[in-house]
């Protein structure tokens, strides 16, 4: 296992490190570099890497990880760990493509498959001849790629309308609620009946008074003198103030 991560490293340096003697225009672009080495250096690394087991894949992803400046790698790893039970058996080389935008130079290396072509990717700065990201990817074809980006766009336009319907049921309970808030408004409002009491008169209060007051003084005549008040009536009461 050691052996094999100092051999992967080991690559990769060379990689960086190699001039080409010529003096063509490529190399120029390449600072030195030519396409061959960049080539030998992407086939090297794919040859490391189909000669991994899936325990092995785990260790160098763990040691990677595990190491400061070691996530470029890592990251490749964890790619191949992904993709490498999809493909199948190694095939053969099929391309390779040096692209420079800039301060970028690109290496692709494509590769088949029995199931499927991959593509090893170097990312390296023109500047440093450092690479800043290495990455292993499936190769789809036109059909598939065009479904995933269906799908991709269905999905987008659904979670849209869904948003937009959220927003718009938002915007109809702005409606609603003033209408509920002035029903409750007018429930707690509503005037309590009550109960009309009349006026009592200084005439009637008199009348009342004067009637209670016979009626006692006809009981009284009545105890006094043995008979009941059938037989008299009071017809009248003189006060004397």
């Amino acid at each position: 296992m050691k052996k094999k991560i100092i051999l992967m490293v080991s690559t990769l340096v060379c990689m960086l490190s190699l001039c080409s003697c010529g003096k063509n225009s490529m190399a120029d672009e390449l600072n030195g570099l030519s396409e061959t080495d960049l080539q030998s250096a992407c086939e090297q690394t794919a040859g490391i890497l189909e000669n991994l087991s899936a325990e092995e894949s785990a260790e160098y992803y763990a040691y990677y990880l595990s190491q400061e400046d070691g996530k470029i790698y890592a990251d490749l790893m964890e790619q191949w760990i992904e993709i490498e039970p999809q493909i199948g058996d190694f095939v053969g080389y099929k391309d390779f493509e040096i692209t420079k935008a800039g301060k970028t130079i690109t290496a692709t290396e494509t590769i088949t498959y029995t199931n499927r072509d991959i593509k090893l990717i170097y990312v390296i700065d023109a500047n440093s001849m450092e690479a800043t990201a290495v990455n292993v990817e499936i190769v789809y074809s036109m059909g598939e790629t065009m479904a995933k980006a269906g799908l991709n766009t269905i999905m987008a336009i659904s979670i849209v309308f869904c948003i937009l319907i959220l927003i718009s049921l938002v915007i109809y309970c702005f409606n609603i609620i003033p209408v509920i808030q002035d029903k409750l408004s007018k429930k707690d409002s509503a005037p309590q009946t009550a109960v009309a009491v009349a006026p009592v008169s200084a005439g009637d209060e008199a009348a009342t008074d004067d009637t209670e007051l016979i009626a006692v003084i006809a009981a009284a005549i009545a105890a006094s003198t043995g008979t009941t008040t059938d037989d008299f009536v009071v017809r009248s009461i003189k006060r004397r103030y």
